[in-house]
């Protein structure tokens, strides 16, 4: 029974990681890269531009400072963000959505609430958020454990 468990829980570690490439898939920008799109478009809907709290990131997405900076590199590379001084503090970086940035994140959140919609209505409410503890509970035991990845 326990070798089974086992590998009945790291198959479904595995086959989990689909999710990612589902959402990613279509939009064309992996799942981090979505949700801090989505937290730049959210905030600057004609924008003058926000100043991204790193470390707030960091917590909600589990990620390190450094992977911060590779995505908002890479959300530059695209074309979906600008960074420039900040006017009113030149210590800060003020970054803004585009026109295809804000494109993207309206076309990634329209999937998203549709899977979630089709994943609440199978699931249901309660067996999501017995889910959901079970999984802030196991990321945590990570975050705990030797050989983890750190975050900075």
């Amino acid at each position: 029974m326990k070798d089974t468990l086992r590998d009945q829980f790291f198959s479904a570690m595995i086959c989990s990681r689909k999710w990612e490439a589902f959402f990613s898939g279509e939009c064309e920008m992996q799942l981090n890269e979505m949700m801090i799109l989505h937290k730049i478009a959210g905030a600057c809907g004609g924008c003058a531009g926000i100043n991204l709290n790193v470390p707030d990131v960091q917590e909600k997405l589990r990620i390190s400072k450094p992977a911060v900076s590779y995505i908002l590199n890479t959300l530059e590379k695209k074309n979906y963000i600008t960074r420039q001084i900040d006017a009113r503090d030149r210590r800060k970086i003020s970054i803004c959505a585009t026109p295809d940035g804000m494109a993207a994140a309206q076309q990634s959140r329209e999937k998203i609430d549709r899977l979630w919609e089709a994943i609440l209505t199978q699931f249901g409410e309660e067996n999501l958020r017995q889910l959901t503890e079970l999984l802030a509970a196991l990321n945590a035991l990570c975050d705990n454990s030797p050989g983890c990845p750190e975050r900075e």
